[in-house]
């Protein structure tokens, strides 16, 4: 025994005297450990010093969580991530499902990351095992443009023999079917996969086009019953999108959305919170202060940011845009660049002085820049909808359909709202005016 103990004490000796790795780092085994209790453990400091000393799994493991953020540069970090661990198919393949579902999402990596795909798929056998079917078909679902179909349904044959849980055949077969334009046969693989894909959720909404507010809340209606067997994401994100379609208070909004927070989901949190703020007669201040309480514990910022978003609610007696403004004050002066919704939204309803349409627009383009699909919508709103210089339904339309292009489920229902507005040579001008807009921002698609 003495002879271990003397024998563990060297090893933790040398450990200590190596340079770079201190003693007290955790493993990638201690991390996934500690993630296996609890989700949102901080492990970000102890995953980048793994991935600093080049090991793969950590890199994108760290990669998963960035992906994950609202702020654009930690995404793009893990976009950089995501190809070190993959390292030209000789680290993770699986880095490349992290990147491709990125990617899928947000048509600004899916054009930066084309080129990184193209090469990537060539170097490995598809076939191979498991792991390269699945890869390769989360890159399809992204990429559709670099497979021929044959292949794929070879693919998808294969990954069906081969998966035993968290199968995702359907949402593949959805997305071939419609891609060859067999548009009953993607509906209803589309709807099949929602059951057990959360992807699948949004694929099907963006399919509907214009029929989404009939059709989707109709097929939500269907599933009701089935929400306590329904896996906690999909339930997520069917709240999530039922919540972007309301144009009034929909009860079925908060069924969803309640059920996933009892499952533990703070996203469904945030938008739970945010839907009661929309429509302040139906809901009081008091629960929905509760909510916030909820997620500032666990996520201070944005709880914070949604606190000021309470405060400027015009028909509760909490309103209170001083208030909101030191809060939002605070927020940026932490580096929190979200907190410029916050801001535009006070400088567009008045809160500190006269309505200011121009500063809001100004606010939100600080966020704009960086790829924010909230700001563009917000933009499109204020053009769509503002008094005076700001009234200007074809550069509405023009921001609205970026919003779109990045991600926001609101900007959907609105644009379509705008093209039954304006007429088939508004709607051209309003895509050249969209490209002209990409041009004076940063961040291009």
């Amino acid at each position: 025994m003495r002879l271990k103990n003397a024998s563990a004490s060297l090893i933790y000796l040398t450990l200590a005297l190596l340079p770079g790795l201190p003693v007290d780092a955790a493993s990638l085994p201690e991390i996934r450990y500690r993630l296996f209790k609890d989700s949102q453990a901080d492990v970000e400091a102890d995953l980048r010093e793994l991935a600093t000393r080049g090991d793969s799994a950590s890199q994108m493991l760290l990669a998963d969580r960035l992906a994950a953020s609202p702020d654009a540069g930690r995404v793009q970090e893990a976009v950089e991530l995501y190809k070190r661990s993959f390292d030209d198919g000789l680290g993770q393949l699986n880095a490349l499902t992290g990147l491709a579902r990125l990617s899928e999402r947000n048509p600004r990596y899916r054009n930066q990351n084309q080129a990184f795909f193209k090469h990537a798929i060539g170097l490995y056998s598809h076939e191979r095992d498991f792991n390269t079917l699945s890869s390769t078909l989360e890159v399809f679902l992204a990429y559709p443009q670099e497979f021929q179909g044959e292949e794929v349904t070879r693919l998808i044959n294969l990954y069906d023999q081969a998966c035993v849980e968290n199968c995702f055949s359907l949402s593949y077969r959805a997305a071939l079917a419609e891609l060859r334009g067999q548009y009953a046969q993607a509906e209803s693989y589309y709807r099949r996969a929602m059951l057990d894909d959360a992807r699948a959720v949004d694929r099907y909404y963006r399919f509907l086009g214009e029929r989404q507010e009939e059709v989707f809340r109709a097929y939500a209606k269907t599933l009701e019953t089935r929400i306590p067997n329904l896996p906690v994401d999909v339930v997520q994100s069917i709240g999530n999108h039922l919540s972007s379609l309301s144009g009034e208070n929909d009860p079925s909004v908060l069924l969803w959305l309640d059920n996933a927070i009892a499952r533990g989901s703070e996203s469904a949190l945030v938008t739970k919170a945010s839907y009661m703020m929309s429509f302040a007669d139906s809901y009081g201040y008091e629960d929905t202060l509760a909510l916030i309480d909820r997620i500032e514990a666990s996520q201070s910022q944005q709880g914070r940011a949604l606190r000021a978003s309470a405060y400027m609610v015009r028909n509760w007696r909490i309103l209170d845009p001083h208030k909101a403004y030191d809060i939002i004050r605070g927020l940026l002066a932490e580096g929190y660049q979200n907190a410029n919704l916050n801001l535009g939204e006070l400088y567009s309803m008045g809160g500190l002085d006269e309505v200011d349409q121009l500063k809001a627009i100004e606010t939100y383009e600080r966020l704009a820049d960086q790829g924010s699909a909230s700001a563009f919508y917000r933009i499109a709103t204020i053009y769509g909808r503002g008094r005076g210089i700001c009234n200007d339904k074809i550069r509405a339309y023009a921001y609205a359909k970026i919003a779109v292009d990045y991600g926001e489920l609101g900007a959907i229902k609105y644009l379509n709202e705008l093209q039954a507005e304006i007429s088939p040579a508004d709607i051209s001008a309003a895509l050249q005016a969209r490209v002209n807009i990409m041009k004076q921002v940063k961040v291009q698609l």
